[in-house]
């Protein structure tokens, strides 16, 4: 038997390196897709920090986001328009244009500005949005030309004047809330002399100095400094007259709206000027003209929309003279026994917030109290005297003057925070309406004090309402009893027109017969308003007053716009301070 051996099949051989390079493919391609995921994280980090740092919202409006580009963007021209508003203040200071004193007002300004800027930006970009949107509604918007224009008037440094017054204010009597017709003439005659004393040859300097009732320039000649055409401070005839006036030749005699008669001189002219470097200043800040531009046209659209919403109401039509008495709402509500009192206050040497530092036994103190004995007689012979003795003679400041509070304070009660013997003598029991209190010592003085009412503001003013109507004289009850700055002049506000001011106060004024006082209006929030109308007139708004109505009307429409709208704002962007 012959055995045959079972071939062998030879299987095929698979090299060792072809597993080894499989497995270096696998880790190859697992450490690749680990890189490719580690960049697209990455990636996604950084697109996610740049979306945040440039197109994340800060706020809305209806929908229409504010990207952090946009906020910082308009953060930084508004920075740099403070910065120009800055630099011409020392420019104008430097050329002698601008007293230090008023360059520290427009500076404190200044500053206020840039402390809120923050949030005043977001707000600023939220109303551009809305306004924007609610001026294609109304067919408004800014063209080429007109941003050039408002470029140009951002440029434009505007025409100021050297002036200089002497001002003859009418006599009034102690306690009278103004002057006699008698009175009036006399000044007005004193002023028409002063005309004839200048044409005569006499110079201004001793004119000034011995006609001029206003000491706060008659010392100095009436020299007023540099004033501009705008000037909230100034009367209105008198600006109108000093800026078309030639150069060094007096006006005539001006009635002024405050009742003061006034001549007028000009004895330099900084004509208006275009700063062309203008441009430039902010580009050299990394402003490009397309973004200020982009700005400018908002500013545009907001006029004109502005415009033509008021235009309706800035026509001639009725407007009534008024005299008004209001009294602001309390922060909080009166306790059961709160009181409302005015004083005058007499301090050691003048001074009340030094007062505690005098020693009892200086004969500062006994001075102080012999001040207010001889008031507290004076008073208790004539109470009317009250307010222009505190006008006049109190050493507390923010009584002083024609724009002064009077002594008038707000509500106190046994909750309140105030000297103990000031407080323990207003809380006495048994006090009345219009007594006036034996001296009081407290730590600031010596107070002579008078009660005028306890809550609320409205029954006050209902009896107030009373009396008038009883034919009591308003401008008095108004001096006593007003808390705005025309309490010395009797309340007596001007003109008002329709739409000047709230809905509610023109309906009370339209509403109320001529010569006769309105119902008692309050406004939440606000106070309560009593109002005598003296006079009914068809007159065309001007100056202030259109300003005023201009402002009014269109803060009520876009208010109510802006109440409706849908806006959503980051509360963190207002605390920002970097800019990109």
């Amino acid at each position: 038997m012959t055995f045959r051996a079972k071939p062998v099949v030879k299987r095929e051989h698979r090299p060792g390196w072809e597993t080894q390079d499989r497995r270096n493919f696998y880790l190859n391609l697992g450490f690749g897709l680990i890189v490719v995921l580690s960049l697209v994280i990455l990636a996604s980090y950084v697109g996610l920090s740049w979306y945040n740092a440039h197109l994340a919202s800060v706020g809305s409006v209806d929908g229409q986001s504010i990207t952090k580009d946009e906020f910082f963007d308009r953060y930084a021209i508004e920075s740099w328009r403070l910065d120009e508003a800055q630099a011409r203040s020392r420019t104008a200071v430097q050329a002698g244009q601008l007293t230090e004193s008023q360059a520290t007002s427009q500076q404190s300004a200044i500053t206020k500005a840039r402390n809120a800027l923050a949030s005043n930006t977001l707000e600023i970009l939220l109303d551009a949005k809305l306004q924007a949107k609610l001026a294609v509604q109304e067919g408004i918007s800014a063209s080429p030309a007109e941003i050039d224009a408002r470029l140009v008037t951002e440029e434009t440094n505007p025409e100021t004047r050297h002036a200089w017054v002497i001002a003859v204010k009418p006599v009034t009597d102690v306690g009278a809330v103004g002057p006699t017709d008698a009175q009036k003439a006399t000044a007005k005659s004193n002023a028409e002399s002063a005309v004839r004393d200048l044409a005569s040859g006499k110079t201004w300097e001793d004119v000034a100095k011995t006609i001029s009732t206003d000491l706060g320039t008659a010392a100095q000649a009436g020299d007023l400094g540099w004033i501009a055409a705008k000037n909230s401070s100034a009367d209105e005839p008198y600006l109108a007259a000093v800026f078309a006036a030639p150069l060094n030749t007096p006006t005539a005699v001006i009635a002024g709206d405050d009742g003061v008669y006034r001549i007028g001189r000009v004895t330099e002219i900084a004509p208006s000027s275009v700063d062309d470097a203008y441009p430039s200043k902010f580009e050299n800040k990394g402003i490009s003209l397309e973004r200020y531009r982009a700005v400018l046209a908002s500013d545009v659209v907001h006029e004109k929309l502005q415009a033509k919403i008021v235009a309706s109401v800035i026509s001639s039509g009725p407007q009534r003279h008024v005299q008004e008495i209001y009294i602001k709402a309390p922060a909080a509500t009166p306790g059961a026994d709160a009181i409302k009192v005015r004083h005058i206050l007499y301090s050691p040497n003048g001074d009340p917030s030094n007062a505690s530092t005098v020693a009892a036994t200086d004969p500062a103190w006994a001075s102080a109290e012999a001040r207010a004995k001889a008031t507290y007689d004076r008073l208790k012979a004539n109470p009317s005297l009250f307010d222009s003795i505190a006008r006049a003679e109190s050493d507390e400041s923010s009584a002083l003057g024609a724009t002064g509070s009077g002594g008038k304070l707000p509500y106190f009660d046994s909750s309140s925070q105030v000297d103990p013997a000031f407080k323990s003598a207003i809380l006495a029991a048994g006090l009345k309406a219009g007594d006036i209190l034996p001296p009081v010592k407290s730590a600031f003085g010596w107070h002579v004090i008078q009660v005028m009412y306890r809550p609320t503001d409205v029954d006050r003013l209902k009896a107030i309402k009373e009396e008038a109507d009883r034919s009591a004289d308003f401008g008095v009850l108004a001096r006593d009893n007003t808390e705005t700055t025309t309490a010395s002049v009797g309340g007596d506000v001007g003109w008002i027109a329709k739409g000047q001011v709230a809905d509610a106060l023109v309906n009370a004024i339209f509403a109320a017969p001529i010569g006769k006082t309105s119902e008692v209006t309050t406004i939440a929030g606000d106070g309560s308003y009593l109002f005598k109308v003296l006079a009914e007139e068809t007159r065309t708004p001007t100056g202030r007053q259109l300003d005023e109505l201009t402002t009014t009307t269109f803060s009520t429409w876009y208010d109510a716009k802006k109440a409706a709208a849908v806006i959503t704002r980051d509360a963190s962007i207002a605390n920002s301070t970097t800019t990109n």
